[in-house]
């Protein structure tokens, strides 16, 4: 769904992921038109987080920005532990 719907190169790899996930309940569709108004909003079309979102949060409820967001947290997590144990290890 990335590589079809999100590839634009004015979307970085991490907005392009969020996009993929936000639009796995509501279609990719979906997100374009929310992507279409956040622009006409003012705010940034290319970014979910503060933006897209915010849009999204109005118009289809808050069980995507919920779900991208649990995804994002856990992301984080992951990455804060693999970067722990890799600093480990090179003691």
């Amino acid at each position: 769904m990335q590589d079809r719907y999100f590839s634009d190169p004015a979307i970085d790899p991490l907005n392009q992921t969020l996009f993929a996930f936000a639009a796995y309940n509501p279609g990719p569709a979906k997100v374009r038109r929310l992507r279409n108004e956040t622009r006409k909003m003012g705010l940034d079309p290319n970014v979910w987080f503060g933006n897209v979102e915010v849009v999204a949060a109005k118009r289809i409820g808050r069980e995507t920005v919920q779900y991208v967001s649990n995804i994002y947290k856990y992301y984080i997590a992951y990455r804060l532990t693999r970067d722990k144990r890799l600093v480990k290890k090179s003691q």
